[in-house]
């Protein structure tokens, strides 16, 4: 039954800072800008604070504004039209436009609060064409992203983070044993005994740190899948993170706004 719910390689200088020795306790990356409150929905939103991260380390065309660009206090107004542009609530929110307008946001890429979706859903296989058809439409036609069951993401968030890269995660955020939204993923703690993700949530501005569980009644926060995105992955990047999603089933669901 189909369930509806609520770098370039950074060099190996900055590579290599970000890496740590498994075990070795928490890394986190720098530069992660927070978005709040949420805008066009979790999903965007989400996407959003990658994108935004991505326009301070390499790629300054995501976001306009020049020095500081992915600042939420500085420039508010260009970062929610990178998220969801008026054109996307004129043509999607209440009813969609018989002649929509041509693509030129997140939210559009990822088809959120299209029919038969409410205002600001989106489906969590579709974070990964936000994602990766924002940063084409942007000029970044290189840019690469896929989505990985939460059986099979420990590993890659462990890797991606080392490699200086956010991802996203589609969680329960009340435990209710039901996904219905996303985050925005910076960070893991693999001290012994321990397996932690930090994020931010798009309904405050602080860092938050989850157990890196599987979605179950009484979890809060648990995982459900996640999505990474490289802008421009080499050949080897592409073959290790393809072959931890070509097995994959598809299952659509959908995060709340």
């Amino acid at each position: 039954m189909i369930r509806y719910h609520a770098l370039c390689l950074m060099g190996v200088g900055a590579v290599l800072a970000a890496a740590q020795v498994a075990g070795a306790g928490t890394v986190t990356l720098t530069g992660m800008p927070a978005y709040s409150p949420l805008h066009g929905g979790c999903g965007p939103t989400a996407a959003g604070m990658i994108i935004g991260y991505w326009d301070a380390h390499g790629y300054p065309d995501l976001i306009t504004g020049g020095d500081g660009s992915n600042s939420w206090t500085t420039n508010q107004a260009a970062i929610q039209t990178v998220i969801a542009s008026q054109e996307h609530f004129d043509d999607y929110w209440g009813t969609d436009a018989a002649s929509p307008h041509a693509d030129n946001c997140i939210a559009d890429f990822m088809l959120a609060s299209l029919d038969p979706l409410g205002d600001g859903l989106s489906y969590a296989h579709k974070q990964d064409d936000g994602l990766r058809g924002y940063a084409a439409y942007a000029g970044y036609t290189s840019a690469q992203s896929d989505w990985v069951w939460q059986t099979n993401l420990w590993p890659l968030l462990v890797a991606e983070i080392n490699a200086g890269r956010p991802l996203e995660f589609y969680v329960d955020s009340d435990g209710n044993n039901d996904p219905d939204h996303f985050v925005a993923v910076f960070g893991y703690d693999d001290t012994p005994g321990t397996e932690r993700y930090a994020c931010y949530t798009g309904y405050d501005s602080a860092v938050h740190w989850f157990d890196f569980a599987p979605v179950a009644p009484g979890q809060a926060y648990g995982v459900e899948t996640g999505t990474w995105f490289n802008p421009t992955p080499e050949p080897a990047t592409l073959a290790f993170l393809g072959a931890g999603t070509a097995a994959l089933a598809l299952r659509r669901r959908a995060g709340r706004r």
